[in-house]
Formats: C-alpha cells, structure tokens, sequence
C-alpha cells in the first residue's frame, strides 16, 4: 500500500536527505556567516554589505567561477524561506517556475511599484575575492542584466578556461546602459574578465631543494602596518 507521504533518505553520517533540493543547512550557513558579504548592483553603482558603500567601477576580483550557484531563491518579508539552489560545475539545472508553487499572485508582497511581486526569484551567485586584500564577498543578482552579465562572463570564460590550467580568472566591475521606452537610462552591470591568476592551492612545477641553511633566530618584527581599506 502506498500513501502520499515522502519517505526521506538519509545521506552520510545520518543527514536526513531533503525533497526539492533544499539545503536547510547550507541556507542556514549562509545567513549565520558574518564574512559572507553581498554586492549588488543598483543604479550604475556596485553597493556592498549593511550600509550600501560603493565598491568604484573599475574594481577588480578574483572570480571563483567553480562556486557559481545558480537557482531560485523564494523571499518573504526581505528574507530569504526556501531555495532551489546549485553548483554550475556540478551541472546542477534548476526547477521551472511552475514546479515551485506560490501561484496566488493575491498572496504575493508588492514592490517599489505597487505590483505583485514574485516570491520566487531566478538567482545567481558568484563569490569574489579582492586581488588586494583577500577580502570575499558574493555578488548576487536576480535581475536580468545582472544574470546576463555572468551568462557573458560564463562564454567568455568557457572558451579559455581549459587553456589556463590551476589559473582562476580576473574580473573586472564595469557598467553599460540603454534607453528604456519607459523608465529611460537604464544601467547593467559588465563583468570583463581581464586576466588570469595562479589558485593559491594549486601544485607549482616541482623541483629539486637546495640544501636548507641553518636555522637562524628569529628577528624582533616591526609593529604591523595598518590594514589597507578594502577599495
């Protein structure tokens, strides 16, 4: 006899396996994380953690193109309740609309307009690193220029990549605009990749060492410099 009822599966070390995809785990990680900073674009301008500082144009990153996360994120009261999100590299292929529910666009929140806002938002994820500082952020987007920006930095980034073994790309942070019939100006962000770097963990060619010198006393360090801002 069956019933309607999901039986779950159970994963390594007893984790309970989740329907849909859902991770409450890594949802969970993500929101707890206090190194876990967003950029989003707004208005030409690429804002960054709490307070909306402006990262300038013309910043550059390390992009960790293997860690991009694609999906669907549900939002209810400016938080996120539920995703559908995966790993690109893994070949992960998101749901379609229809397969995520909340059709009652009379239960939906309203946006800056006053219309029925989707609760389920296409997503993408990308983590940056600063060149610089070290400094990790994610830049996330639901909008279509800013999906569009990664969808171009993915060709451009899947024709090269097989020719820069252990070599993790750099991006640069541009925009670009086009005249809307109805809101006018209208900004899109452009992520340039602009140069290769060797994967801090990646194996450097091998080679036979010389014989070590004998260890020496350390000598007193000088007080650390101040630390860099971030941009």
């Amino acid at each position: 006899m069956t019933t309607g009822t999901a039986v779950a599966t159970t994963q390594p070390a007893g984790v309970p396996a989740q329907s849909g995809g859902y991770d409450p785990y890594a949802a969970y990680g993500e929101q707890a994380s206090a190194t876990r900073v967003y950029i989003t674009f707004k208005n030409g301008e690429y804002l960054y953690g709490a307070d909306q500082d402006e990262i300038p144009v013309g910043s550059r990153f390390i992009a960790n193109m293997t860690g991009l996360r694609i999906g669907w994120k549900r939002w209810s009261g400016k938080r996120v309740t539920d995703e559908r999100m995966g790993l690109l590299a893994e070949g992960y292929r998101p749901p379609a609309r229809h397969e995520l529910g909340d059709f009652d666009q009379s239960l939906w929140e309203l946006d800056d307009k006053r219309q029925p806002r989707d609760p389920w938002q296409s997503t993408n994820e990308l983590t940056l690193r600063g060149l610089e500082t070290g400094d990790e952020f994610v830049f996330a987007t639901s909008g279509r220029g800013g999906i569009g920006a990664i969808g171009e930095l993915c060709k451009t980034f899947g024709k090269l990549y097989r020719q820069k073994p252990g070599m993790t790309p750099v991006i640069e942070l541009g925009n670009d605009h086009y005249n809307h019939k109805v809101y006018g100006k209208t900004y899109f962000p452009v992520l340039k990749l602009v140069d290769w770097v060797r994967e801090p963990d990646a194996a450097e060619p091998s080679a036979e060492a010389p014989p070590s010198a004998p260890a020496k006393a350390p000598e007193p360090t000088a007080p650390p410099a101040p630390k860099r801002t971030r941009f």
